[in-house]
């Protein structure tokens, strides 16, 4: 549709999501066994799973000083937006 060749998403292999490195997910598959149930999809919710093993500290930075460029970029063009409107379409009152 209208020419453009766009690259599909690179889909991870389903081999790298294990249960076995989740607790919670553990503690559920042997909640199941007890009743003799057995959850064959339970490897898809392993990537709601964060690892644990980066400091939540660096976490925060990291997202903040991402988006902070962002931010900032939009902050001074919503700046740049108002005074150019005002100096097109000055406001009537004076006080």
């Amino acid at each position: 549709m209208g020419g453009h060749h766009m690259e599909l998403p690179k889909v991870p292999d389903y081999r790298i999501y294990k249960v076995e490195d989740i607790p919670q997910l553990m503690q559920t598959q042997r909640m199941l066994a007890q009743h003799g149930l057995k959850d064959p999809w339970l490897r898809n919710e392993v990537w709601r799973y964060p690892p644990k093993t980066r400091n939540p500290w660096n976490v925060y930075k990291e997202v903040f000083f991402r988006r902070i460029k962002l931010g900032f970029a939009l902050a001074v063009l919503t700046v740049i937006g108002e005074k150019t409107y005002h100096h097109f379409y000055p406001e009537e009152h004076h006080h």
